[in-house]
């Protein structure tokens, strides 16, 4: 596609999200303002207008416009998945509502109240989305008929180069047409690529950059031996103005994700480990936990206040249980429980290593002494552990993760692949919780949490959640 065209595409995509903004603004308002026929709407659009008012409109239609490119709406994003467009158009959504808001309170209180603004938010996220969708397809299916295609380049023609042509001249949609192979050793040939060729070696390049027809640049060189030239031809499409992508896994990690940040001027890329393809949606995750935990602790307040009432006329001693755990990343916080044990007994644990029953580094004891006999009941019931909802509103825990460890259990952690644990926040259940629990091995207690975080999703949470129920019910804890 030519400079002239992408222009006019880039501006037209503009156009149609500012146009689709206002139309669902109008809609909203005709919607609960108007119950009447049309010309009323009709008589909204002659309504007197106020030099404040271009203003302002003017300021809305202005930052609207900033906070989708903010958030890289008018990129090239041939290729980003659908998915991850889709929830860019709710953040630039949900932001020109929030927007909206804002100018609404100040300036037409009295005409833009809250339904019109989730009336708003609604329509719009759902027209923008169906729009965009309509434009990919069209844009897919001119590429697919040879159109609005990017020639591409691929510096190297090893095998990850290889491997990289063949999936991106594979999705047809994306609309790349392969050049050809830039490398001193040109190994590519048209058994693995049709029409593979090697338009020039490394250091003839430039010349060749500078004298033919190249919208982007894949640099699949390895980084060790070819680090200078990697360098150099990255310099060399920046002054040309031509894209240049260059792959992310260098030192051949799997599930790695990059981000790129600038401080101060100095440009920083952050890697991310990731095991599963929903990080991006945790703050969701969050959102649950918030949701659920208030109303846990409001419906069980009545019991609350009973099994704190029974634990203070049991035994002496306070109600709640402080204990420094290991949380996210390993930092240390002080979990909430109700007491189950006597006074002190974190003194007494060190006269009781000897008849531990679990193995690896944590301590069980099936028939511990120090535990009373109303704490024995509510551990059995997991009843014990409701005042952890608090730590879950503070952000220490969340409902489903893996369990948080006491300090004497983590220390004991003696192999590294067991600590990968603590990248996700320590939870109120898990799978080792509906799995077994006690009945389970350390290692395979570890391994749940493992298998936890490398599929994480909404779904599974809420799966959890609920066979962590029946579990309480039969009273399975300890």
């Amino acid at each position: 596609m030519s400079t002239f065209r992408k222009t006019i595409l880039a501006h037209s995509t503009r156009l149609l999200d500012l146009a689709v903004l206002l139309s669902m603004l109008l809609l909203s308002v005709y919607i609960h303002t108007f119950r009447g026929p049309i010309p009323s709407f009709v008589n909204l659009l002659n309504a007197e207008i106020r030099i404040i008012d271009v203003g302002v409109f003017l300021a809305i239609l202005f930052i609207w416009n900033r906070l989708f490119k903010y958030f890289n709406l008018y990129q090239v994003r041939r290729l980003d998945d659908r998915l991850r467009e889709w929830f860019d158009i709710f953040k630039a959504v949900t932001g020109s509502a929030l927007v909206l808001s804002v100018f609404g309170f100040f300036f037409y209180q009295e005409r833009i109240d809250q339904n019109i603004l989730v009336t708003f938010w609604a329509l719009s996220l759902l027209v923008m989305i169906l729009s965009r969708t309509f434009v990919r397809a069209g844009l897919v299916f001119l590429r697919q008929r040879g159109r609005n295609l990017r020639n591409v380049v691929f510096v190297g023609s090893g095998p990850r180069a290889i491997e990289l042509a063949q999936k991106i001249l594979g999705h047809t949609e994306l609309g790349y047409r392969l050049v050809g192979f830039v490398d001193d050793d040109f190994i590519a040939s048209e058994k693995y690529i049709p029409h593979a060729i090697r338009l020039c070696k490394l250091d003839e390049f430039p010349r060749y950059l500078e004298s033919h027809v190249v919208d982007e640049v894949f640099i699949v060189l390895p980084i060790k031996s070819y680090y200078e030239e990697i360098r150099a031809i990255m310099k060399l499409c920046r002054e040309l103005g031509i894209s240049c992508r260059l792959q992310s896994d260098w030192f051949e990690f799997k599930n790695i994700k990059t981000y790129s940040y600038t401080l101060d001027d100095i440009p920083l890329s952050a890697i991310h480990f990731t095991y599963n393809d929903h990080d991006e949606i945790l703050w969701l995750k969050r959102c649950i936990d918030i949701v659920l935990s208030v109303s846990a602790l409001i419906i069980t307040l009545p019991l609350l206040l009973l099994l704190a009432l029974l634990i203070r006329l049991s035994s002496p001693g306070p109600i709640f249980f402080r204990q420094t755990r290991i949380g996210y990343n390993k930092r240390r916080f002080k979990m909430i429980k109700f007491r189950t044990m006597v006074d002190g007994a974190e003194r007494m644990q060190t006269d009781l290593e000897h008849l531990n029953e679990s193995d690896g580094p944590v301590f069980k004891m099936k028939n511990d002494p120090r535990i009373t006999p109303v704490g024995k009941w509510m551990r059995r019931m997991s009843l014990d552990e409701l005042p952890q909802f608090i730590n879950i509103l503070r952000g220490d825990m969340s409902l489903v993760g893996p369990r948080p460890l006491p300090l004497r259990d983590a220390n004991g952690i003696a192999e590294r692949w067991q600590k990968r644990r603590y990248s996700m926040r320590p939870g109120l259940t898990c799978l080792w919780q509906i799995n077994g629990r006690n009945r389970v091995s350390f290692r395979e207690w570890v391994k749940l949490d493992l298998e936890y975080i490398d599929n994480w999703s909404i779904a599974l949470d809420l799966k959890i959640i609920w066979k962590t129920l029946p579990a309480i019910l039969k009273a399975t804890g300890q």
